[in-house]
């Protein structure tokens, strides 16, 4: 009955999660001006209040022309005629100048002030996400936060920039062009009120719409942005693994299903602009209808003291025109803002949320650190295993100025006990004390400043050795970063490096080797100079002479300071003071070193026994290997190395302010000044070559599209038609006019009530088109960016590893593009193709009945235009310059904010969030320099198309006054061809209103399509190595002929002519020091890169004339950091590996001896799906392993790792430090296990503890890139050379 409740309890607390995620608090609007300084909000009032007066112009210019109708009667004389269009085409003028003035200042504060803000939102957004507790992260996939700052700062700034401004604009000529209406006939303009109700419930339809289709597409693109992020993170695992395709799959669904929800509420939208257009037209049919009826029965117009005039009508009738018409440009806007106060939610949800771990009221800072730690009845649960106590009710203390060991199983939780004491989560019993204060009562940021820690997992961030350096001390000199690497064992091999410190590390550091990335992370922690260090493993990943040598270097450091370290070479703990044996959370054995080897069936006693003897053999041979190396290495022949020409050409300025191009070969390395007009000539070359880029976009763009070419037609014809509606409106206001100017005819009355049928049929008309392309456009668009999404993904996965070695393309900045690039191209198919194509209808349309009724005004008309043309040409031109600036700076900052929050506990350690947004605000500040100009240039030149615009209807209303009078041009064809041309002129106006996102789009087609025509490792094998590539069922003989090799961001080799062979089934390994090329051996097996001389043969066939897959197909790979999907035991395991069983994935994990902790941690686990209230539960291999396999050790992960290579049963199996993570028993057993699987397959290891590969057939000692001994471990041993001072005994 109990277990019956508890169930029922869960289904209740999972159905008021439910309720509480449905019903997030709403943004309200003008809280996003939140980071609005008072400038800011002092230049936004100025833009409001230009946008304001600047809506009355085309109000104004309807009165205007109200008073050219009375005066342009068949009663007025030709003189009164032309003085009177003298008058009014001055007053045009007048407001087409003031007009120019206040477009300038709306559009240059709104965009200046936008933008500004926008940049504010990712930063403080960026600083908000770094300050959250740890277990935040645990429940925030960190995949998915580069692409969600990327997308929803994007929205925000959609919402608050120049959008607003024609957002104020249209609402004010909507309510400007009522006002201006009631003044002048307000009983007729009472009538036509009456629609304005319905014309709001279309608008209200839109916007509750948009909002809804955002809010489910936006969670749908934020899901695959996190599997985009997670899988570029991992290229490496993904190649090996042959999981491209798997990726692409799994990132498909996501996009598909985002694509669906907009599809389907896209017709729901298109229905609401449908309506509020109808709505428009029938006003107009009413007021024309109403009009006559009050010019027929001379109804009195209060204002004036007379009758109502044809002029009365027009001026109501006009304003109603622009006022509706510009509801209909307001649509756009609304969703900008709907998509804004969405993204928002999520944004002030972090920005507002209280970290539930951080400093209390007066924290305190202890003045003379003593670094006394204890724990006092200690249980813990993470936060995503909340049911599994890690820690038990565990007390201890660590004693000041000693060293602290913790020894253990992988998973006992050794790791966790740093983790609280970094304090990176609170214990939900007990207190950790430092110093006799609860770590809650200090300062957060001071305690982890006294923190030193150095990870069992080696943390480097994209970017140089000193900035990764400068982490653990920003006020670092070169002098104390080169000490710090000398003592770290690191400077030896940093100094060779191509720029030294200021070398590019890559992403995660894959530009070094394991060793190498550890080392560099040891000196970051010495350069600290912390009064309390942490190791964690922290020496697992080196060979046994830099382990040896760092820790001598890390007891000298540890000397006067506290430090607890966790290993599992047993050896490294010895000179501890203390040592606390963990098991499953429990502290069941504690004392010093001696007293606990000594401990009869004692369990740190068990763990040792297989260790020890091996390990204090090894020492004297050790330091004997270091001075042997030395001599011998500077016996390797350099000149034996064949030259390789391998160009590099680079820019830069030199201190001239000249362009130096630097090309360098092995050769030799020179530099070319280039003169100013060889460079102006270059830069001439560049545009000329992006001109011819961008007009092949649009053509490549239709073709990604051909899936949709039918929906797209149909579009075109729908658009066409609703391109009519306008100029057919035009047609027959001129109509109107003249009936109106003539109501003593007979059939006035029968006239009126036709042409206000024709407008009830516009509304009929604009209700089924406008539906129909605003759907069927969208349906377009969504193909399009779904295709592009899914082509430009599986395009970055089949990049070859050296493009994703390249700085401008790490994991970040490529997410970016996926996410933000794509997105701008589907705004510029579903908005602005759509509506650009509806006003060349209109202009075209408009055109074409100008002419028919007065070739002459429309000539006129048409001479003007250019002048507009130039104007809109020249705000694209500006506009264009600056979006490709700001580009690049965002997407730099995407990799910034992935580097961190994927190394968020790296990040947190070092209590250096400041470095962070240092490098942030230097992104960040490219696009903040060129603001204000850009602002300011872009409104002026929207400025001076609005002047245009108005000059043109200046010039044709005067003109038009002659041609009535010498020509003969009659009042109907003058006003028809009149109002023809005032809509073309609407087309190309409403056309300038999207120049910033036909810039923006053009600017990612070209990103976008600069991935797409990229030669992939792919394209590149057909085309040099193999058209048609040979499938490999392998046998396992491999041999390396001559190979040189170095990678492509380096220009020291990293081989040198290296020869050896391998039989098949024969058992290899390789030993040496870190970065000796051990690890690159299995890079360039894998094909990982192709750029090597020499020859790779499998059977006998060179490597490069194999199928890609076909060949990868046959390895399996365990990496010495594994990596793991957010995911669960079971599809971790099953990764990619078709037809397999449950028992197939079971048996695997039992033979890398991980069934214990994954189903012996089994997590029940109760969900609510919809509405049947189904209690489910998930074993434990359904169970997720976080983020990286952050919810689980490093050993478990190298074991889940191992079962995964196993189940894939290959023929070769390659790993590299495959159990340096795991603990001696453990180890074990998976070496045993290793034996069995590894029967009949070939096999090479890579390893720094000896032990596991002395049955191996042949070992082959490496150093710098030389085999300098190769033979069996006994034929080493007697050599007594490289091999025997690695391992003496």
């Amino acid at each position: 009955m109990s277990d019956q409740q508890t169930k029922q309890e869960q289904i209740k607390d999972s159905m008021k999660d439910k309720k509480k995620e449905e019903e997030k608090p709403k943004v309200p609007y003008f809280s996003l001006f939140r980071f609005a300084t008072f400038t800011d909000k002092c230049l936004m009032i100025m833009g409001a209040i230009a946008s304001v007066i600047n809506g009355f112009s085309f109000p104004a210019w309807s009165f205007i022309f109200g008073q050219m109708v009375d005066q342009f009667s068949p009663t007025s004389g030709y003189d009164g005629l032309i003085h009177n269009a003298s008058v009014q085409a001055m007053w045009f003028a007048i407001i087409g100048a003031i007009s120019l003035a206040l477009s300038a200042i709306q559009i240059a504060c709104w965009q200046y002030t936008g933008e500004k803000q926008a940049i504010c939102y990712r930063k403080f957004y960026f600083q908000a996400i770094l300050k959250q507790e740890i277990g935040w992260f645990d429940k925030n996939n960190p995949n998915q936060l580069a692409t969600k700052i990327a997308t929803e700062c994007f929205a925000i700034q959609g919402a608050i920039s120049d959008k607003v401004a024609t957002f104020i604009t249209t609402i004010s000529m909507f309510f400007g062009g009522f006002i201006v209406a009631y003044l002048r006939g307000w009983l007729m303009s009472l009538v036509v009120s009456a629609t304005i109700p319905v014309i709001f419930a279309g608008g209200m339809i839109v916007a509750v719409v948009i909002k809804k289709a955002e809010q489910v597409s936006q969670q749908a693109y934020t899901s695959a942005g996190g599997v985009a992020e997670q899988a570029l993170n991992a290229v490496k695992t993904i190649k090996s693994l042959n999981g491209e395709d798997y990726e692409l799959k799994n990132y498909s669904q996501k996009i598909i299903q985002a694509y669906k929800t907009n599809v389907k509420f896209s017709m729901v939208t298109g229905l609401g602009v449908g309506i509020t257009f109808c709505c428009m037209f029938l006003a107009y049919s009413l007021s024309f209808w109403y009009g006559g009826k009050l010019i027929n029965n001379e109804t009195e117009n209060s204002i004036y003291d007379r009758a109502y005039t044809s002029g009365d009508v027009m001026v109501c009738f006009f304003s109603i025109l622009t006022g509706g018409f510009s509801l209909g440009q307001a649509t756009p806007c609304i969703k900008d803002f709907m998509k804004g106060q969405q993204a928002a939610v999520d944004v002030f949800a972090v920005l507002d949320r209280v970290p539930l771990i951080k400093d209390i009221p007066n924290a305190k800072k202890i003045s003379n650190l003593i670094g006394k730690f204890e724990f006092k009845n200690v249980s813990f649960s993470y936060p995503t295993k909340s049911d599994v106590k890690t820690l038990k009710n565990i007390s201890f203390q660590v004693l000041p100025n000693q060293k602290t060991a913790l020894v253990g199983e992988s998973g006992c939780g050794k790791s966790t006990i740093m983790q609280l004491i970094e304090r990176f989560y609170d214990p939900q019993e007990g207190e950790v004390i430092l110093d006799g204060i609860n770590v809650k009562e200090l300062s957060l940021k001071w305690m982890r400043n006294q923190i030193g820690y150095v990870g069992q997992e080696p943390v480097l961030f994209a970017a140089t050795v000193r900035e990764n350096l400068q982490f653990g001390n920003l006020d670092a000199t070169d002098v104390e970063m080169i000490e710090a690497l000398k003592q770290a064992n690191a400077w030896e091999f940093v100094q060779k490096l191509e720029k030294g410190l200021d070398t590019y590390v890559g992403n995660m550091g894959n530009q070094l080797s394991g060793g190498q990335k550890q080392r560099i992370c040891i000196a970051r922690a010495i350069l600290k100079n912390p009064k309390i260090l942490l190791l964690d493993e922290a020496t697992s990943a080196l060979d046994r002479k830099n382990e040896r040598e760092i820790q001598e270097t890390l007891d000298y450091v540890s000397n006067g300071r506290t430090t607890i370290v966790i290993a599992h070479r047993l050896m490294t703990v010895k000179n501890s003071n203390h040592v606390f044996v963990i098991d499953e959370g429990e502290i069941i054995e504690q004392g010093g070193f001696q007293e606990l080897i000594n401990k009869p069936n004692g369990k740190f006693a068990g763990l040792a026994k297989n260790q020890i003897f091996h390990e204090e053999n090894s020492q004297n041979g050790e330091l004997q290997e270091i001075q042997i190396a030395r001599k011998q290495s500077s016996k390797i022949n350099e000149n034996n190395l064949p030259i390789r020409t391998s160009f590099k050409k680079s820019e830069s300025i030199n201190k001239n302010g000249q362009c130096v191009v630097e090309i360098k070969n092995e050769e030799k390395v020179g530099q070319i000044e280039l003169t100013d007009e060889q460079i102006a000539l270059q830069k001439k070359e560049q545009k000329k070559k992006e001109e011819k880029e961008d007009k092949a976009f649009a053509s490549r763009l239709v073709k990604m599209n051909q899936p949709e070419q039918g929906w797209f037609i149909l579009a075109m014809v729908i658009t066409l038609g609703s391109g009519l509606l306008f100029p057919l409106a035009g047609l027959i206001l001129g109509n109107f006019i003249s009936t109106l100017s003539q109501p003593q005819d007979n059939d006035f009355i029968d006239e009126v009530n036709r042409l206000a049928l024709y407008f009830l049929l516009l509304a009929i008309g604009s209700l089924i088109l406008y539906t129909a392309q605003l759907h069927l456009f969208n349906r377009v668009g969504e193909g399009l960016t779904l295709r592009l999404r899914q082509e430009t993904f599986k395009k970055m996965l089949r990049m070859p590893c050296s493009w994703f070695d390249e700085a401008s393309n790490t994991p970040g900045t490529l997410s970016s593009k996926l996410s933000s690039d794509c997105q701008i191209i589907n705004i510029l198919t579903t908005n602005v193709i759509s509506i650009q194509f509806q006003n060349l209808s209109t202009l075209l349309a408009g055109l074409i009945i100008a002419f028919v009724f007065s070739w002459r005004v429309t000539l006129v008309g048409l001479a003007c235009m250019p002048a507009m043309m130039i104007a809109g040409a020249l705000q694209v031109k500006f506009t264009e310059g600056f979006s490709d600036q700001t580009d690049k700076a965002y997407k730099g900052s995407g990799n910034i904010v992935t580097d961190a929050v994927t190394n968020i506990r790296t990040v947190a350690s070092f209590a250096n969030e400041q470095k962070i947004m240092e490098m942030m605000d230097q992104q960040l500040q490219k696009p903040a320099e060129g603001m204000k100009k850009k602002s300011i240039i872009s409104g002026l030149m929207f400025g001076i198309s609005q002047f245009c615009m108005f000059g043109i209807y200046a010039l044709i209303f005067y003109v038009s006054a002659y041609f009535v009078r010498d020509y003969g041009l009659t009042i109907k064809d003058m006003y028809v061809s009149m109002f023809c041309i005032l809509f073309a002129g609407f087309g190309i106006g409403n056309n300038n209103a999207f120049v910033g996102d036909v810039t923006a789009a053009k600017a990612s087609a070209r990103n976008i399509f600069k991935i797409l025509d990229s030669e992939d490792e792919i394209q590149f094998h057909q085309r040099v190595h193999s058209p048609q590539s040979l499938k490999l069922t392998s046998h396992g003989q491999i041999v390396f002929d001559n190979v040189t090799f170095q990678y492509p961001t380096r220009d020291t080799p990293v081989f040198k002519n290296l020869s050896f062979k391998i039989n098949q089934g024969q058992h290899i390994a390789f030993v040496g020091p870190s970065g000796c090329g051990k690890s690159t051996i299995i890079q360039i097996l894998l094909r990982f890169y192709d750029d090597f001389t020499g020859k790779i043969t499998i059977d006998g066939v060179d490597i490069r004339q194999y199928d890609i897959a076909s060949l990868r197909s046959n390895f399996g790979v365990v990496f010495q950091d594994p990596i793991l999907f957010d995911d669960s035991f079971k599809e971790n395991i099953k990764y990619n590996t078709q037809d397999v069983t449950f028992d197939d994935i079971r048996r695997a994990a039992i033979q890398a001896n991980a069934i214990h902790f994954i189903e012996g941690n089994e997590k029940r686990q109760e969900d609510l799906h919809n509405e049947n209230q189904t209690l489910t539960s998930a074993s434990g291999f359904d169970r997720k392993v976080g983020i990286k396999g952050s919810q689980i050790s490093g050993g478990q992960k190298q074991r889940v790792a191992v079962a995964r290579a196993i189940l894939k049963n290959p023929k070769i199996m390659l790993l590299d430090e495959a159990t340096s993570a795991l603990d001696q028993d453990n180890e074990a057993i998976l070496q045993q296990a290793l034996v069995d699987i590894l029967k009949n397959k070939t096999s090479i290891t890579i390893a720094h503890r000896i032990n596991t590969i002395k049955d191996s057939d042949i070992i082959f000692v490496l150093q710098e890139g030389k085999i300098m001994e190769q033979g069996k471990y006994d034929e080493l041993m007697s050599q007594k050379g490289f091999f025997y001072n690695i391992n003496h005994n």
